[in-house]
């Protein structure tokens, strides 16, 4: 928004003066000075010189008036002075001072509304230059009391990825990321229908379905009778440091867990192995047809289970750097599907995985682990039914993988803590999964975020450079 200048009063285009008012004034001047000189006496020349004064409303300087009032009033005295004597003589003087007069309250009257008229001008230039100011800083956005969007700024379309005529008159619900419970919204109008100011962080879901978070502030603008008649909310972009939040927390989660992750893999994991070995014996020795085999059988699964959590926490509080190289979408795709064709969990899943010839740099057996955590997440959120798809889109900098299902989806509550360690709404689930999945992620430069969009389901979303820059 580029801010209002005012041009000259005087000047067609807005940029310099052509014409000096205060000169033509004065020109004029003494034109009625010489008129006034060789008309009659009793034509009332005076009035024209309080009229001419006129012509300096147009001028900048709105004291300069005084000079043509001074400069008039010594024409006026000077033709009364050079008049030849005559019976009008009384009347040429009576025009005189009204002319002064005249000329003096006109005077005094430019200077005043010069004065005002330019006060209003700085102050339009202030508001205009504070507008500018923030609409080049802030996300702006107007809505009238129904809550319809009547005004966005640039940065507003720029961040949420629509044309300012997908916005006016839409509602900011387009906007719901669906993180937040109705609770919260009802108390956010609650508070800006009585004329309050409401502050909050909000995480909002632009048009291609990526989330931004924004710190908002939203203004009530009041009538007479102190109710809104429209709001004002100015936002700034919070999601770096919304993520530099998320990373610290982590942070501290993990060297915690590692600690942790040091005393499970001496302690726990070569117990682990021991006792399993000495099961598998005991299993061999025993006779075929003896019940006990069954019960060794189920505790050496077990066993397996408490190890396979075991090396969850240690890949997650421990992982090792990826190596990484060049390989095509379809090639990990191609053993991928490999994989799953022999698990039974998918053998009710229709999967979609889209060919695409594109390259990516990674880790091929981390990013396939990745991959199958998200799709066996996607076919145990189905319970089995349904169909998953995988594709891939990319621009100059980033590729970007989907893994998209059809199930229910996820509350707000679970999805603020699908990341966080140990968390899992499974029944014999770790909760490191997700958890592992995104640091894998991360260890080659991009994002993995899970979405429920409100047409349904999951869309879990990687995003990898497309150019390789770690050692």
């Amino acid at each position: 928004m580029v801010p209002i200048q005012e041009p000259d009063r005087f000047s067609p285009d807005g940029q310099t003066p052509q014409i000096q008012l205060t000169a033509l004034t004065l020109a004029l001047l003494g034109i009625t000075f010489v008129a006034d000189v060789w008309l009659p006496a009793e034509v009332p020349v005076g009035p024209v010189y309080g009229a001419l004064l006129l012509l300096v409303l147009w001028e900048p300087r709105p004291n300069r008036v005084f000079l043509v009032a001074g400069v008039a009033t010594l024409l006026v005295l000077t033709e009364l002075v050079v008049s030849e004597p005559g019976p009008f003589n009384g009347i040429r003087a009576v025009n005189a001072v009204a002319g002064i007069a005249g000329v003096w309250l006109i005077a005094f009257g430019i200077q005043r509304y010069g004065h005002r008229s330019a006060e209003r001008h700085r102050a339009l230039r202030d508001a205009e230059d504070l507008r500018y100011a923030l609409d080049q800083s802030a996300i702006l956005a107007t809505t009238n009391v129904k809550g319809d969007i009547t005004f966005v700024n640039d940065t507003f379309c720029e961040i949420s990825k629509y044309q300012r005529e997908e916005l006016l008159g839409q509602n900011h619900r387009i906007l719901n990321s669906g993180l937040h419970p109705k609770d919260f919204f009802k108390e956010m109008w609650r508070a800006i229908a009585h004329g309050q100011v409401w502050r909050g962080e909000l995480r909002n879901r632009a048009k291609d379905g990526s989330i931004y978070w924004v710190d908002t502030t939203i203004v009530p603008f009041l009538d007479q009778s102190g109710k809104p008649y429209q709001y004002v909310s100015i936002r700034y972009d919070i999601t770096e440091r919304k993520a530099t939040e998320a990373r610290l927390r982590d942070q501290a989660s993990l060297a915690q867990l590692g600690r942790m992750a040091a005393v499970v893999a001496h302690e726990v994991r070569n117990p682990l192995a021991g006792i399993r070995g000495a099961l598998q014996v005991i299993g061999q020795r025993m006779a075929p047809e003896a019940t006990e085999r069954g019960i060794v059988t189920e505790i050496v699964n077990r066993v397996d289970t408490l190890n396979a959590i075991v090396e969850d926490l240690l890949l997650f509080a421990r992982p090792r750097p990826p190596v990484i190289r060049a390989v095509t979408f379809d090639e990990l795709i191609a053993k991928l599907g490999t994989q799953l064709a022999n698990d039974p969990a998918f053998a009710h899943i229709d999967l979609d995985m889209a060919a695409a010839d594109a390259q990516l740099h990674v880790d091929p057996e981390m990013f396939t682990l990745v991959m199958l955590n998200l799709m066996n997440n996607a076919a145990q959120a189905m319970k089995g039914h349904g169909r998953i798809r995988v594709s891939l889109d990319r621009d100059a900098k980033w590729v970007n993988v989907r893994v998209t299902d059809a199930g229910p989806g996820m509350t707000p509550e679970i999805q603020a803590r699908l990341f966080e360690p140990f968390f899992t709404t499974k029944a014999r689930g770790t909760g490191l999964g997700l958890a592992t999945a995104r640091r894998i992620i991360e260890s080659h430069g991009g994002t993995l975020t899970l979405d429920c969009p409100p047409t349904g389901g999951t869309v879990a979303s990687i995003r990898l450079p497309t150019v390789h820059t770690y050692n």
